[in-house]
């Protein structure tokens, strides 16, 4: 009842603001999200919502702009030295913390009474030195193992403050690689790169990020309020920088239903979300609505190298050869995968192709993997959503046909919440879902394939991704294709993914609203320049 009487309120407060025209009226946008929020330390963020507010309510060295080049954030400057080696940082010296009454009430006698709300070079050197501690397990730690002595201090090897960062002063701050990485001022838009102040942080006593009153900020936006499905972000009157807030608040709502988010969206209850292939395909859309389409699905098998069975190469392998992947996509009348790498962050004409179908060579897989597992017989499951029942049915038949009596296949099925609960909690298999590139970053991509991924639902441990990924970005094209080619042929062998078609991820958004900046991905919205016409 009392959440029956929340929503009635909430589509009040919609109906009430949509219905005004005064100029006086406060900017304010409604987005819906999938899923709800965990930590909003940005060091530690590892879900689309919770990286929403990040994203926005906090501001690294470097931004992007609404074209997507890297402009300055806090740092009003900085040099490169001429070897690729070194990046020297010169901050603003009037960028500030946000501090809320909340917070500030809640570490009351914890704060020292001098504490300064001045954003300085300590804190990214703080922030950093974080990120790259293995005790904090950064899902993005991968992003940051160039510069110097990084991977001996996440292996734990070397202390933190042996990293190649360094405070030369309150404003300067210097970060010193190992190798040249042409990408690292866009790794520095990342939230992993994000500030984090010292004295707050300890003040926090291993609270930070969980709360409002364990928070603190420095964007064009600070969180106001949240509880399990909704967030408000309101902006913050003390921001001094280029990215300063056009809205007054922006709501991110929970939205898990698809039926529910294909109304909100169709009756403009909502200023916009990102949407499944699915989902738009089923809307009825006005011409007038703002649609940007991208190719960032892989459907396909998802095998989980956690399991006693399916964490066999050759099981996994066994599967892969038996399975005619282009039938598969025929049958249901989608686009054929050649690459396990999404369209949106391929690069074309470079990598291998998965395991081609073989009954032979799945008959051989497979008794080299029993071999190994020391079976004479297995049970595998394959999980996937309730309307793909009767495909998968039809592709575990074959898998019988071809493996013969020494497997026993079931399929189990699910809503598609329930599909994602299991794979992201390892509770599977093999399942057939979703694998999404979160940017059209390749390098971004394969790095949901290293052990510390938030996004990795495979169970694959890395087997050295984060030195390939290292060598990426490292060199000239020719070495960026050579080192892509090793990855992707690394994944392909390892059967952890295959691919069957691509399928779009939709931004869909209200006429009304207008410079909702986009970037490839559930998490990449920003805010501080939309506004809502009427």
């Amino acid at each position: 009842m009392k959440r029956l009487i929340s929503l009635v309120l909430v589509l009040f407060l919609f109906a009430e603001i949509f219905s005004s025209c005064s100029s006086d009226d406060p900017v304010v946008l409604f987005f819906a999200m999938d899923s709800a929020a965990g930590s909003f330390d940005p060091q530690i963020v590892s879900d689309a919502t919770a990286g929403v507010v990040v994203r926005n309510c906090f501001e690294g060295l470097l931004r992007k702009d609404e074209n997507g080049d890297i402009v300055n954030g806090v740092a009003k400057s900085y040099s490169v030295s001429s070897d690729g080696l070194t990046y020297t940082f010169q901050l603003r010296e009037d960028a500030v913390w946000h501090l809320t009454s909340n917070a500030q009430k809640q570490l009351e006698g914890k704060l020292p009474e001098d504490f300064s709300l001045s954003v300085t070079a300590y804190d990214f050197e703080f922030a950093l030195k974080r990120a790259v501690s293995p005790e904090t397990k950064a899902p993005l730690s991968y992003m940051l193992y160039n510069i110097v002595n990084a991977p001996e201090i996440l292996s734990g090897e070397k202390d933190k403050h042996e990293l190649g960062v360094e405070a030369v002063g309150k404003y300067t701050l210097k970060i010193t690689l190992s190798a040249p990485q042409n990408n690292f001022e866009e790794v520095l838009c990342e939230s992993i790169c994000m500030p984090c102040n010292e004295t707050f942080f300890n003040a926090c006593a291993g609270r930070y990020g969980t709360l409002i009153k364990f928070l603190l900020s420095n964007g064009p936006f600070y969180l106001s309020r949240f509880d399990e499905s909704s967030y408000r972000i309101n902006k913050a009157s003390d921001y001094i920088g280029e990215s300063v807030a056009v809205p007054d608040y922006v709501w991110l709502y929970v939205v898990e239903d698809e039926a529910k988010l294909r109304d909100v969206l169709e009756k403009d209850t909502y200023s916009g979300a990102v949407v499944s292939e699915d989902v738009y395909s089923s809307m009825k859309l006005d011409a007038d609505k703002t649609v940007i389409e991208t190719p960032n699905i892989i459907k396909g098998l998802i095998m989980n190298l956690s399991d006693a069975v399916t964490g066999e190469e050759n099981i996994r392998k066994a599967l892969a050869a038996a399975t005619d992947t282009e039938a598969v996509a025929a049958s249901a009348g989608k686009q054929h995968a050649l690459s396990i790498v999404p369209l949106s962050a391929a690069e074309k004409g470079i990598g291998t192709h998965p395991e081609p179908f073989s009954e032979e060579k799945a008959v051989v897989y497979l008794k080299n993997g029993m071999e190994k597992l020391e079976k004479t017989s297995i049970d595998i499951a394959l999980l996937c959503e309730k309307r793909y029942e009767d495909a998968m049915k039809r592709l575990v038949q074959e898998w019988q046909r071809i493996l013969g009596i020494y497997v026993n296949f079931t399929v189990k099925t699910g809503t598609a919440a329930e599909v994602r609960r299991a794979v992201d909690s390892g509770n599977y298999q093999v399942a057939f879902c979703d694998y999404t590139a979160q940017t059209d970053s390749a390098y971004e991509y394969f790095g949901t394939f290293t052990a510390s991924s938030p996004y990795n639902i495979t169970g694959y441990d890395g087997f050295g991704m984060e030195e390939l990924l290292a060598k990426l970005h490292s060199g000239d094209r020719d070495n960026y294709n050579s080192v892509y080619a090793s990855i992707e042929s690394k994944l392909s062998a390892a059967s952890v993914l295959l691919p069957v078609w691509s399928e779009s991820s939709y931004f869909v958004m209200t006429e009304n609203v207008r410079d909702v900046l986009f970037f490839s991905g559930s998490d990449k919205l920003y805010f501080h320049k939309a506004t809502n016409v009427r």
